[in-house]
């Protein structure tokens, strides 16, 4: 019984941290010239959009061009700091830290 609640306790003392780093886990990432700024949650979740004065003297098709260049950018440090994360809960030769590696989009 002890063996067991010891193993619960661990599990939610992992899932506390987790939570906590996971939370953590976003990145910003700004363009070249400072045009854009983007934030990206967890998950690549869109978190902001920031459009300094510059940006006015873009095309459309430069600007649209640049803020997905941008997201990009956050969304790949921010799955940095998701994968970091795990590894700080888990371990990093741990089962799951290795799916996330093996599933993350090749960088560029």
């Amino acid at each position: 019984m002890r063996d067991f609640e010891s193993r619960i306790t661990t599990m939610v003392e992992k899932a506390s941290s987790l939570d906590e780093a996971l939370g953590a886990a976003t990145a910003t990432a700004r363009s070249a010239d400072g045009e854009v700024r983007v934030t990206v949650g967890l998950g690549g979740a869109l978190q902001e959009i920031h459009l300094s004065s510059k940006s006015q003297t873009l095309t459309p098709r430069t600007l649209a061009a640049m803020i997905k260049e941008t997201y990009d950018q956050a969304a790949l440090q921010a799955g940095n700091n998701s994968t970091r994360a795990l590894a700080d809960v888990f371990g990093e030769d741990s089962e799951i830290v290795q799916q996330v590696k093996a599933n993350r989009p090749p960088e560029e």
